[in-house]
């Protein structure tokens, strides 16, 4: 492998953005319990986390959460029971990233704990208190007072909002104003955000530093299943820019955790899925393969597609992608709300 960037060839439409491997990363890594309860204990509200049992706390399904597609909750919620086992409090988190901005973040709110109510009420179940907690991930940190709702509505020639409104109050952690040496929670939390923050931040060759809290896991099974996942993330990441991690760098972050082992490590967790052109061209093949089949799918359900959104279906080559897309499609409701998954 070399450091330099590999060669492609000129594409008609922009590259494909990360976003999509950093849901799926932030959402399978987070859907542990040891991670949510692990970030809610070290970064969310004191009063919040000191009123719940966080040994009780569980993942709730938001599939059933809006009968239509715009209304579903997509980011993180668990249930966390209180202490004295009344009711429970629902636990959001929401993952900003592609934006940066958190302007639209009080509207999201009101149509989430919206939802949540309505269906506590269809299924005849007490109220949840909501509490929600935006981790963003943009370049530079969030300045100023935190936007309300009532920044989005008219105002009258004094600057102050008309109308009436409910304001939903949230926290918000700021994972690139973290010093990284500084990092709190358990050794899987502080792995996931350190490597969530060098992918972010663009700094994908200095991962190393990031990875050296999986040596306080005593589990080498779980040391191996944390580290597969990690570099899978941070090589799909690095490959959006057309770029592969590199051999050396690669072997200073496995050193400390596998010692003299790293290179086998390599072999067997790295270069069998990305290092070897053949197992890279049946990929490439089973994608195309689904980008038809996508196409296909959008062109059956909404009558026709306009040609360049087709042409920028077929040339994704990631099956993932893909099938992060194809859920997109099945869920849309239109054409235009597709599109913006795409982006």
């Amino acid at each position: 492998m070399s450091k330099t960037q590999q060669d492609t060839a000129q594409q008609p439409f922009e590259p494909k953005s990360p976003g999509n491997y950093i849901d799926v990363f932030v959402k399978r890594m987070f859907s542990r319990f040891v991670v949510f309860a692990d970030f809610l204990l070290f970064y969310a509200d004191r009063c919040f986390v000191h009123a719940i049992d966080l040994s009780k706390i569980e993942p709730v399904p938001t599939h059933y959460i809006g009968q239509e597609g715009d209304e579903r909750i997509v980011d993180l919620v668990f249930q966390c029971p209180l202490k004295d086992g009344r009711d429970t409090l629902m636990a959001v988190i929401i993952f900003e990233h592609q934006s940066g901005s958190l302007r639209e973040i009080p509207f999201k709110l009101h149509k989430y704990i919206s939802s949540i109510w309505d269906a506590e009420k269809k299924a005849g179940k007490p109220f949840s208190a909501p509490y929600f907690i935006v981790l963003r991930t943009a370049k530079r940190p969030h300045r100023g007072p935190l936007p309300k709702m009532a920044d989005l509505l008219p105002k009258d020639p004094d600057g102050k909002p008309l109308g009436k409104t409910v304001e939903i109050k949230y926290d918000v952690v700021d994972l690139p104003a973290w010093n990284f040496d500084r990092l709190d929670g358990g050794p899987v939390l502080r792995v996931v955000l350190g490597i969530l923050k060098k992918m972010i931040e663009g700094h994908e060759d200095e991962f190393p530093e990031a990875m050296l809290p999986l040596r306080e896991i005593s589990d080498e099974e779980q040391i191996i299943e944390l580290t597969k996942e990690l570099l899978d993330f941070a090589a799909k990441v690095m490959a959006t820019h057309n770029r592969r991690l590199d051999e050396a760098v690669l072997s200073q972050a496995l050193k400390p955790l596998f010692k003299d082992k790293e290179q086998a490590m390599i072999k067997t967790i790295f270069d069998e899925k990305y290092d070897a052109g053949v197992a890279v061209g049946k990929a490439e093949g089973k994608a195309e393969g689904k980008a038809e089949m996508l196409a296909k799918y959008l062109s059956t359900r909404f009558k026709r597609i306009p040609k360049t959104l087709g042409n920028r279906i077929l040339a994704i080559n990631d099956g993932v992608v893909l099938e992060s897309l194809m859920e997109s499609a099945v869920k849309c409701e239109s054409l235009k709300e597709f599109e913006k998954a795409l982006r």
